[in-house]
């Protein structure tokens, strides 16, 4: 490829006095960047290549990144709204964009110097970044799954007949016939959508290891058999579940039918592994954990009149009690407080989605449940308590 060089570069990327970011990239990097080799990752999961960088382009106010431009080969340029880029490469340097609420604007980040700090920070906790399988690493990881799920469906072949479907974003294996799972494989993809999106990451990608494995199982003795004869594992107490780990993540479930309460509980186990799965093997505060599985069940299988009740439900126990029962400083949480956490989870989203995905992967990645939430919505526990109850109708809100 034939470099342009472009005669200058806006390049301030500092955020306002007093805030710090990990991995900020200064003024002068980012101006030896022009003209080398780009690829551009966008949220759609849409990549581009073999085009060159030709400028950053950042708003003159607030000095937030507004649009990459790029160059083709034939010289063709292009401009991409920064909101729309989930992560670029320059040469070998890996960049990603960090969000500042207040003023709406992005700032370009390092990806591996914004790493080195945040590993710092796990080894505290016996904790670790978790790598991202590249496509190769990706399609022998879904093979591998693909052959022990074959396996299983031949060792269990004089108990049901057990087939695999692969779907876009899982491994489903059940002994419910093909026309009976329509539903089941939509539902499975949109899930991985849904909170794809709710954690900002690309259409199309996945978190998991290979792909999920979803196993649904018309009765319980056919259940019962899988874990004793697949799985070795006699004692499972005819409870099904989520079984997470470095090598696969497998959900099981057995559904007498395959109807919305079967959809909603898949959704909430499915998303439990995904939270814990994203970013990195650090555990997340209990609140945040639980509101995300009960949020997600209510996007991905809508319920006006669940929603509703739940909605009024909380919005009582609140007024009851004039707090939140300490809801954000919990270290376990009974289930009486999941509603809540769940409410909590939607208000945040509803108030700033990127905000939310940034939040939550800054407490993956070891910093505070307190910084993160005044980094990214710009209050205090009692503040965000406060708005919250607002929103409820319940003023004067405590933690």
């Amino acid at each position: 490829m034939s470099l342009h060089r472009p005669t200058c570069i806006a390049a301030s990327n500092q955020p306002p006095a007093g805030i710090q970011f990990d991995g900020l990239v200064s003024a002068e990097e980012l101006e030896t960047l022009a003209g080398q080799p780009v690829a551009i990752k966008l949220r759609s999961g849409r990549l581009i290549a073999k085009v060159a960088l030709d400028s950053l382009q950042f708003d003159r106010k607030h000095n937030g990144l507004k649009f990459l431009k790029y160059r083709s080969e034939t010289g063709r340029t292009s401009t991409v709204k920064v909101e729309d880029i989930y992560m670029f490469w320059v040469g070998r340097q890996r960049f990603h964009l960090r969000y500042f609420p207040p003023t709406q604007q992005l700032f370009v980040i390092n990806a591996a110097a914004a790493d080195e700090q945040a590993e710092s920070r796990l080894a505290a906790q016996g904790k670790q970044i978790r790598e991202r399988a590249d496509d190769q690493e990706q399609a022998e990881a879904t093979a591998e799954h693909l052959a022990f799920l074959q396996g299983a469906a031949t060792t269990l072949k004089d108990v049901g007949q057990f087939h695999v479907v692969e779907t876009e974003s899982t491994l489903l294996f059940t002994d419910y016939p093909p026309a009976a799972t329509a539903g089941l494989r939509i539902f499975v993809d949109k899930l991985n959508e849904q909170l794809n999106q709710m954690f900002g990451l690309p259409q199309g990608d996945s978190i998991w290891r290979g792909k999920a494995i979803l196993a649904v199982f018309s009765t319980p003795a056919r259940f019962a058999a899988f874990e004793e004869q697949v799985m070795n594992n006699p004692n499972h107490g005819g409870r099904a579940g989520v079984r997470g780990g470095d090598k696969r993540f497998m959900q099981t479930a057995i559904a007498r039918k395959l109807d919305n309460n079967v959809a909603r509980g898949l959704s909430w186990g499915y998303s439990l592994g995904f939270a814990g799965r994203l970013h990195s093997g650090a555990n997340l505060v209990p609140w945040m954990n639980m509101g995300i599985a009960n949020a997600v069940q209510f996007a991905i299988v809508p319920d006006r009149r669940r929603q509703s009740s739940q909605r009024s439900s909380v919005t009582r126990q609140l007024k009851n009690s004039g707090s939140m029962l300490g809801l954000m400083t919990a270290t376990r949480l009974d289930q009486e407080r999941w509603p809540m956490a769940g409410q909590l989870v939607q208000f945040l989203v509803q108030s700033d989605p990127v905000a939310f995905s940034q939040m939550f992967r800054d407490v993956k990645l070891g910093v505070s449940m307190e910084e993160a939430l005044q980094q990214n919505f710009g209050l205090t526990e009692e503040a965000l308590a406060a708005r919250f109850g607002q929103s409820l109708g319940v003023p004067g809100l405590q933690p």
